[in-house]
């Protein structure tokens, strides 16, 4: 999973000069969340790491930036997706969607896949084989 970076966002707000409220307020996120998400108590949801980079103007990226072998999952978090509405774009099941997401099911359709995910069909293999490895390595 890519790995939310709260100095990049404490430094992307404050460029704006916008304290946490007024990101809270722009965001439409609760005060509450995004103070914590500054301090790096947590990280945000995929969708509200959207909203904050749209509140912000920046690319998600710039937020959380990608592992150097993004996996499916980490793609689909930097868009904002939830597991089940990336299903309902590639159209497939939920469970099957899960498959290939954590690279126990190969992907057959990735045109699908890299519309849905807004990259190329070449970087959604290579996302889909860093989830494979992944998953070997939690196996073992």
């Amino acid at each position: 999973m890519a790995t939310w970076d709260a100095d990049k966002f404490r430094a992307a707000y404050r460029a704006r000069g916008w304290t946490l409220q007024q990101v809270s307020v722009r965001s439409g996120i609760p005060y509450s969340a995004v103070r914590s998400y500054s301090a790096g108590g947590a990280s945000p949801t995929a969708a509200r790491l959207v909203q904050l980079a749209q509140a912000l103007e920046v690319p998600t990226t710039e937020l959380a930036p990608l592992s150097k072998d993004p996996t499916l999952h980490e793609l689909r978090w930097h868009m904002g997706l939830t597991v089940a509405q990336l299903a309902g774009y590639v159209d497939y099941s939920l469970s099957h969607t899960s498959a290939v997401l954590s690279g126990a099911v190969p992907i057959t359709e990735p045109a699908r896949w890299s519309k849905a995910l807004g990259t190329t069909q070449r970087a959604v293999k290579a996302a889909w084989e860093a989830s494979r490895s992944q998953q070997a390595e939690d196996a073992g």
